[in-house]
């Protein structure tokens, strides 16, 4: 199972601006409650804002590894499963993140007998806090995707329109993905993209749109009629080209009246 699910994705941009400040919220939270309790034996080891430092530092840069580590793999390798990505993406973060607070460790609390600070406890450690922060990423995910939808702010430009040149029409028909390539398709010019299919439709999160299946979303305004075939419905767009519908995406498509 994956994260990229087109509805949790969207009701989650929804949602961007409150939660950020809950994050971070969140996170001063967490930094100031490990330096009152002093986990895995740091209580020892200083006065409250030595303390404090070094789980701000710890917790901040972990934060950045994590997030590093996971914008890398969610661009290579893009194409593997969740149940394949995820575990590959813990221990990375592990081997990088693990002598990083080491050193951090040994410098502001043992600067002086570096060897009692064992890397594979503290490997240990780290990765099991890794899989408990994927645990809870899971699970709020799937929190976010039940969520009932607010109403979103529009604006006038689709992002995804920055990565095309300056003269582009302004107007996308559809997007459909091949490979690793999303092909941008306008009335009169069609563009590829290498990224993921799911962020392109992120990025289009200012125009009113659907996806149809797991590789194309169309416009509301291409949309000039349907047809049916193989049994199986199919839009066809105001340039003429003709996107299936698979059944993930139909219940929607009904709902909004298109089909």
């Amino acid at each position: 199972m994956a994260f990229d699910f087109p509805l949790m994705r969207k009701a989650a941009l929804r949602l961007a601006a409150s939660e950020l400040g809950l994050y971070a919220a969140i996170v001063v939270v967490l930094m100031i409650v490990a330096a009152f309790s002093g986990p895995f034996g740091t209580y020892f080891h200083g006065p409250f804002l030595m303390r404090l430092l070094y789980w701000a530092v710890g917790i901040g840069g972990g934060i950045a590894v994590a997030r590093t580590v996971r914008g890398v793999f969610a661009r290579w390798p893009g194409a593997l499963s969740y149940p394949l990505r995820e575990p590959l993406i813990l221990l990375a973060v592990t081997a990088i993140y693990t002598p990083l607070l080491q050193l951090w460790t040994v410098f502001l609390f043992e600067a002086r007998t570096f060897e009692t600070v064992s890397f594979w406890q503290l490997a240990a450690k780290v990765l099991a806090v890794c899989i408990m922060v994927s645990v809870m990423r899971f699970f709020v995910s799937e929190l976010i995707k039940h969520m009932p939808a607010k109403p979103m702010h529009r604006t006038d430009r689709a992002r995804l329109l920055r990565r095309l040149p300056d003269d582009a029409d302004q107007t996308v028909l559809r997007l459909s993905a091949e490979g690793h390539i999303v092909h941008v398709v306008m009335a009169q010019a069609r563009y590829a993209l290498r990224m993921r299919f799911s962020d392109a439709v992120n990025e289009m999160d200012a125009a009113d749109g659907f996806c149809t299946h797991r590789s194309h979303w169309v416009a509301r305004v291409a949309i000039a009629g349907t047809k049916t075939c193989n049994g199986r419905p199919v839009l066809v767009l105001s340039n003429g080209d003709e996107v299936p519908v698979s059944r993930k995406y139909q219940p929607e498509l009904e709902a909004e009246g298109i089909l």
